[in-house]
């Protein structure tokens, strides 16, 4: 079973209310997980790309742009947004950290509201080994027109809406 089998989660209604908590593990029927990403840029307006490990949970051996994961119980998306950024880059302090969208993903893995926000990242990132197998910026451009793949779904539509061509 992964490390986070055992957190506890909110699930929320189709209008984002929390209505229960449980493991992520039992995700209660008709209702919703709550995920909060970031989308990390350097000041050249490079976008932080990283591959997730192969042991990952969901999407192993992907590449993603989306840093992040599920939000824990009584948690806000913000918090848990600089939560993730801590973990998985090392990333802290964060300043200027603002929310670009919010949005319900239909996802193999379990439906969801992923909240998306962005960053210009001042310093280079200290991934965590067990979490990312590779990091860099690279070019929107780049990932837009299919120059990593695979890439999660997520972290491509990110792309999309933040990156237009």
């Amino acid at each position: 079973m992964n490390a986070h089998a055992h957190e506890w989660i909110d699930y929320v209604d189709p209008g984002d209310r929390v209505v229960a908590q449980g493991r992520r593990t039992a995700q209660p029927p008709g209702l919703l997980r709550r995920y909060a990403a970031t989308v990390c840029t350097d000041h050249a307006g490079r976008v932080l790309l990283y591959r997730r490990m192969p042991t990952a949970e969901a999407y192993p051996d992907h590449y993603d742009v989306l840093v992040g994961g599920a939000v824990r119980a009584g948690e806000g998306y913000r918090a848990a947004a600089l939560r993730e950024l801590r973990e998985e880059l090392g990333w802290e302090p964060v300043d200027g950290l603002t929310e670009a969208y919010r949005v319900h993903v239909d996802d193999p893995h379990g439906a969801c509201f992923l909240t998306v926000h962005r960053w210009v990242a001042d310093r280079p990132p200290r991934p965590a080994p067990e979490e990312v197998a590779w990091c860099g910026f690279v070019a929107p451009l780049t990932i837009a027109t299919g120059g990593y793949t695979p890439l999660v779904p997520a972290g491509a539509d990110a792309v999309r809406r933040l990156f237009p061509l």
